[in-house]
C-alpha cells in the first residue's frame, strides 16, 4: 500500500488565550505540534464578536476558564496542495480550498494506483472517521479536493486520500454530476490564469409544506406570525457517526490579467443522483452559502469589484452524453474484478447507455480478466505441486 502523504497535515490551531484577549495560533512549521503566542497590539482592532474587557472582567474570565478554554482539537489543516478546516464533530471537512493553474492540472506525473484511503495520523482517533465507517454503507468516499487536480505531484495526490478530505457522497453523484463540475473547474484554467476553488459539505432543511403564514398569539394578546419550523435530517455512518451531507457546495473564483476584476460564482448541489441539469440551476449567492456554512469566504476580496463568473464563462458543463461515454469507458476499462465488470455492464445496459464502442471495451476487458484469472489458477496449481514435491 502506498504511503499517504508525508505523515499527515501540518495544522493551525486558534482560540482565546488567558484573560487579556491574546491570540494563540499554530504556525505552519516543520513540526506539527509547535505553537507560538502573539501578544495583542494596542493598535490592533478587536476580533469580530469580541469586546474590550475591564480588569475585573478579565480576572473573572481567567477564573471561569481556569482549566483552559474549550477548543476544537484541530481547525485549519495544511497539506501539500490543499488547505482545509476540519469538523471534528461531524468527522468531515468544513471546507477545502485549492488553487488551480493550467500547468498544475495538465501535468501527469502522478496517478492514484496503489494509493488508498486512510486516516490522517495527526487527527486523534476520537475525532476521526475510519474506512470501516464507509464499508457497506451505500455511500462513496467523495473527495473535496479531487485527486484529478493533483496529477502533477504524487505527494499531493496521496494527500487527497486522507479521510479529512472526504465526505460521504452519493455514488452516482460522485462519479457523475460532481465529477463534471470538477472537470469544469479544471477547464477554467484554459481561459483564466488562476482558479481558486473552495468545496465542502452542507446540511440543509427539508422542504416543509407547513403553513407559516397563520398568525398566532405570542402570549401578550397580540397576533403574531408563527415561526417556520424546518427539519434537517441526515444519516450518520459507522461507529464514528460520520455525518452524511444533504448537499455539497463549491465557490469558484478566477483572475486573469485580461480581466478588469475577479469573477466569482458559488453553487449548492444536492447529494443525490443528478442527470443532465444546467450548472446555473444550482447557482446561489455567496452570502446565502455563507449563511448556511457559517464561514466568510475570501474575506480579503472586495465584493463590490467582483464580477459574475457565469456571466463571463456561461457555466456550461461538458455535454452530458459525451461525459457519460467517457465515464463508462473509464469504468469498463478498470474494474476490480470480473464480478464488478459484469455489474457495471448490467448498469450500462439498464440505463440505455450501451453502444458499439462500450461493448467492445467490455468484451476486451472481460477477456483480459478471464485470462488473468486463468493464469493465477495455473500459478497456484504449480505452487501446490512444487510444495508437495
Amino acid at each position: 500500500m502506498a504511503a499517504l502523504g508525508g505523515g499527515g497535515a501540518k495544522y493551525l490551531v486558534s482560540g482565546v488565550v488567558g484573560a487579556v484577549g491574546g491570540l494563540l495560533a499554530g504556525k505552519y512549521l516543520s513540526s506539527t505540534d509547535i505553537t507560538w503566542q502573539e501578544s495583542a497590539s494596542a493598535s490592533s482592532p478587536p476580533l469580530p464578536g469580541s469586546r474590550s474587557l475591564t480588569s475585573p472582567q478579565a480576572s473573572r474570565a481567567a477564573k471561569i476558564l481556569a482549566w483552559g478554554t474549550p477548543r476544537p482539537p484541530i481547525t485549519t489543516m495544511v497539506y501539500t496542495n490543499h488547505v482545509l478546516e476540519y469538523d471534528a464533530a461531524r468527522k468531515v471537512p468544513r471546507w477545502v480550498a485549492e488553487h488551480l493553474t493550467k500547468d498544475s492540472v495538465t501535468a501527469t506525473k502522478a496517478n492514484r494506483k496503489g494509493v488508498q484511503f486512510g486516516r490522517d495520523p495527526t487527527v486523534p482517533a476520537l475525532f476521526s472517521s475510519d474506512n470501516s465507517d464507509y464499508w457497506g454503507s451505500g455511500w462513496s468516499r467523495g473527495h473535496m479536493a479531487p485527486a484529478g487536480d493533483n496529477k502533477h505531484c504524487q505527494a499531493s495526490m496521496a494527500d487527497t486520500f486522507y479521510l479529512t478530505n472526504i465526505v460521504p457522497q452519493d455514488m452516482d453523484n460522485n462519479g457523475g454530476y460532481w465529477n463534471r463540475l470538477e472537470m469544469w473547474c479544471r477547464e477554467l484554467t484554459k481561459t483564466y490564469s488562476d482558479v481558486w476553488v473552495i468545496s465542502g459539505p452542507l446540511w440543509l432543511p427539508e422542504v416543509n409544506d407547513q403553513d407559516s403564514d397563520k398568525p398566532d398569539s405570542g402570549g401578550d394578546g397580540k397576533r403574531k406570525k408563527k415561526s417556520e419550523v424546518r427539519t434537517i435530517s441526515y444519516q450518520v455512518l459507522g461507529n464514528n457517526y460520520v455525518s452524511v451531507p444533504t448537499h455539497l457546495f463549491k465557490v469558484v473564483l478566477v483572475t486573469d490579467p485580461k480581466l478588469g476584476q475577479p469573477l466569482l460564482s458559488s453553487f449548492i448541489v444536492p447529494n443525490v443522483p443528478i442527470a443532465d441539469k444546467q450548472l446555473t440551476h444550482y447557482k446561489t449567492s455567496l452570502e446565502e452559502l455563507e449563511r448556511h456554512v457559517g464561514v466568510e469566504f475570501h474575506p480579503e476580496l472586495d465584493r463590490t469589484k467582483t464580477g459574475d463568473l457565469c456571466v463571463d464563462s456561461g457555466c456550461q458543463l461538458e455535454d452530458y452524453k459525451k461525459f457519460m461515454q467517457f465515464f463508462w469507458s473509464r469504468r469498463l476499462k478498470s474494474p476490480w474484478n470480473l464480478r464488478n465488470l459484469e455489474r457495471d455492464w448490467e448498469e450500462v445496459t439498464s440505463k440505455g447507455a450501451a453502444n458499439e464502442e462500450l461493448e467492445k471495451i467490455y468484451q476486451e476487458t472481460k477477456e483480459m480478466l478471464m485470462k488473468r484469472e486463468k493464469e493465477k489458477k495455473n500459478s497456484d496449481k504449480d505452487k501446490i505441486v512444487a510444495s508437495a514435491a
